[in-house]
């Protein structure tokens, strides 16, 4: 049996009427959530993700639930699992913060192979966003408000976007939040990424379907966004210890035990989540050496391994 085999099939769930999650186990690297809103004559997704076979899974999902064509396609951030599928919703018009099609732009499709060897990516072209917005914007489908959102600051990523259903309660975050796995600021700022936990829970939302893990209600929203909290702290003090000790990132991370954060999945963030806390807490006494060199750190800290992709 593969790794791939071992993960369990995808999660339809209808979360509010009409309002779906498709969240893809287990969660790790390159494989995330999406979600979709139906309406009368039309979809609105929330995402793509990583490959070409796991796109056409995910619009054979819409598919078993609706006949309507993917008329938006919503892009909650620049990173290529949430983007790389963009180019298979051909009838769609692609949405995203000014600031994600940018660094899209920028960037264009990179080559992972040298990090994540043995993915099957597939067939896919690049395609950035179609049209973009700087602080907010409404989209209306039928008499429903898909509410979209830019934070004003970077967090994840330059360019996240909040995606908010008010009738229902529902909030798409993308990777502002791994439920049950590592947060990743290695694109951003884990001062950001704390800030942007308060923005969220301030939504007092019915159900969050996060960029990865499970989708989540009420009741969990508390502890899961604690969770997350405790960590981001949690680097932002071991990287206070690190820097007082005069050790590098890689050094600090290798001195850290993890406690309670050990059981979240993809564990060798912290080396790269330290370079950007070192940034951020010494921004005059610390030379970020970019973010290949940071890649470089999470391997050696995960003892020569590179991160586990069964995507």
């Amino acid at each position: 049996m593969s790794g791939h085999d071992t993960l369990g099939a995808p999660q339809l769930s209808e979360v509010a009427p009409n309002v779906y999650s498709y969240v893809q186990p287990d969660g790790t690297w390159f494989i995330n959530n999406m979600g979709f809103v139906v309406g009368a004559d039309a979809v609105v997704s929330i995402d793509a993700t990583s490959t070409e076979r796991r796109t056409r899974a995910y619009l054979d999902a819409i598919a078993s639930v609706t006949p309507h064509p993917v008329r938006v396609l919503v892009n909650t951030h620049h990173h290529a699992d949430h983007t790389h599928g963009n180019c298979l919703f051909a009838d769609a018009t692609v949405v995203s913060h000014t600031a994600c099609r940018d660094v899209m732009v920028a960037a264009g499709m990179p080559d992972y192979s040298a990090v994540f060897p043995g993915v099957e990516w597939g067939d896919l072209q690049f395609r950035a966003p179609d049209l973009t917005f700087d602080d907010s914007t409404v989209l209306h489908l039928d008499d429903r408000r898909i509410e979209l959102s830019g934070l004003g600051f970077v967090a994840h990523t330059e360019g996240d976007v909040l995606a908010w259903l008010p009738d229902c309660g529902v909030l798409f975050c993308g990777d502002l939040v791994f439920h049950g796995g590592t947060p990743f600021a290695l694109f951003g700022s884990v001062s950001g990424t704390l800030e942007a936990l308060d923005v969220i829970e301030s939504y007092d939302a019915e159900v969050i379907v996060p960029g990865h893990g499970p989708h989540f209600g009420r009741s969990d929203i508390a502890r899961v966004l604690d969770e997350q909290r405790s960590y981001l702290q949690f680097v932002q003090e071991v990287a206070a210890l690190g820097l007082s000790a005069g050790r590098s990132p890689l050094e600090q991370a290798r001195e850290t035990d993890l406690g309670i954060h050990a059981h979240a999945t993809d564990p060798e963030r912290l080396a790269g989540n330290l370079h950007v806390a070192y940034r951020e807490c010494a921004p005059d006494g610390y030379e970020f050496p970019g973010i290949p060199s940071a890649i470089v750190d999470m391997a050696a800290y995960n003892g020569g391994a590179l991160p586990r992709c069964l995507a």
